[in-house]
């Protein structure tokens, strides 16, 4: 099995589009001392929900320590000893937790591709992967690039995905790793995407722009994250690497905040990670939305504060040579509200233009940028 993968390793959640699916998983795993019981023995059913309900065996020299692991979602059913990013202290690329994600989300993947090409397990899956990624400005050097992606190619991985109570070994081999920087991968994005993506600024500007026109355009991108947002400046089609940075800004340091005020609302009685703490904000029949909403928005007031520093700081160091101010990413979305009128406001003042990327297509910038490298650069003799 051949599988081209696009990986959008964020510290909230991995974005992958594998081959042409897209597939997503919140950022967190569990170690098992042993594996639990399965009631479920109906094998379409375990493979239908084969990602939600994750339960991986990983062997791997890419990681500290091998072992059996609740993946994503099904880690995100406990409270207790799950494990996340560290978003205060970064180093994505010698963090175990995106390996493990990758890994255990190629091998899930592989076994439902199998399961329905042949309508049955095989017991075992040889599959030869081709991947882009990305890492943090904030973190990216050339070195930094290559041991990541050393920590893939430099030797197979082995994941025993569990099937119900069947279990299909996986072996994964990546052929080739290409590690870029955040940020970069949405340049592509925005010119491969449909001209809907530019509603906003066609009705603010009075344009009929079209995502092409921005192929020569000097942009100062704003990628909001979870753990950092990262400023990257293109010219063209080209980053201007030297003027590229990354700051620990972004929802996820936010969250931490509201999610500590609402620890401390309840008394202390809550053993709440970030991710849960999202689910509670985005479920508005849970008893603690309210809070959630009300201590989310406290929070990400000065976090926006911030960040809009961070643009008028770099749009100085830039001299002025910004054409367009770009702002996406999950944190777009969060922070809109406390951001985006003081940005038109400031880019009014220094006469540059403000592209807010739509929800719609906000949070999956990067994994389909780094889709169309794969397809149009890197890998077309796969698509």
């Amino acid at each position: 099995m051949k599988l081209v993968v696009a990986n959008d390793i964020g510290n909230s959640e991995t974005k992958m589009i594998v081959n042409d699916t897209l597939i997503k998983q919140p950022s967190v795993v569990k170690r098992l001392l042993s594996k639990p019981n399965v009631m479920e023995t109906n094998v379409e059913k375990n493979i239908a929900n084969l990602l939600d309900e994750l339960i991986v065996h990983v062997t791997s020299n890419a990681i500290k320590r091998s072992g059996l692991y609740f993946i994503g979602k099904r880690a995100n059913m406990t409270a207790d000893k799950v494990e996340n990013m560290n978003i205060k202290l970064g180093n994505k690329s010698k963090h175990d937790i995106p390996v493990l994600m990758t890994l255990s989300m190629l091998a899930a993947r592989s076994v439902q591709l199998a399961y329905q090409e042949n309508q049955e397990l095989p017991p075992s899956i040889s599959v030869d992967v081709s991947m882009t990624t990305a890492i943090p400005a904030s973190e990216y050097s050339a070195d930094q690039a290559r041991y990541l992606e050393g920590r893939f190619t430099s030797n197979d991985h082995v994941v025993i995905v569990y099937v119900g109570e069947t279990p299909v070994t996986v072996t994964l081999h990546f052929q080739t790793v290409k590690v870029t920087q955040e940020g970069i991968p949405a340049l592509y994005a925005l010119l491969e995407s449909e001209n809907e993506i530019l509603k906003n600024y066609n009705e603010h500007y009075k344009k009929q722009a079209v995502p092409k026109d921005f192929a020569n355009k000097r942009i100062l991108h704003v990628d909001i994250g979870d753990g950092t947002t990262e400023y990257i400046y293109t010219v063209g089609m080209n980053p201007v690497t030297d003027v590229c940075s990354g700051e620990k800004r972004g929802v996820g340091h936010a969250t931490e905040e509201a999610t500590q005020l609402l620890k401390e609302e309840v008394g202390g009685f809550l053993n709440l990670n970030r991710q849960q703490f999202m689910d509670i904000f985005r479920d508005p029949s849970h008893h603690l939305h309210d809070l959630a909403v009300r201590f989310m928005q406290e929070a990400r007031y000065s976090q926006a504060q911030r960040i809009l520093e961070d643009i008028q700081e770099k749009y100085s160091d830039i001299a002025g040579n910004v054409d367009v101010i770009a702002v996406y990413g999950g944190g777009s979305i969060q922070f809109k509200e406390e951001l985006y009128e003081e940005l038109l406001d400031f880019a009014n003042t220094v006469h540059c233009e403000v592209l807010w990327i739509p929800e719609k297509y906000a949070v999956d910038m990067n994994v389909n940028g780094l889709h169309v490298i794969n397809e149009k650069i890197l890998f077309k003799q796969h698509a």
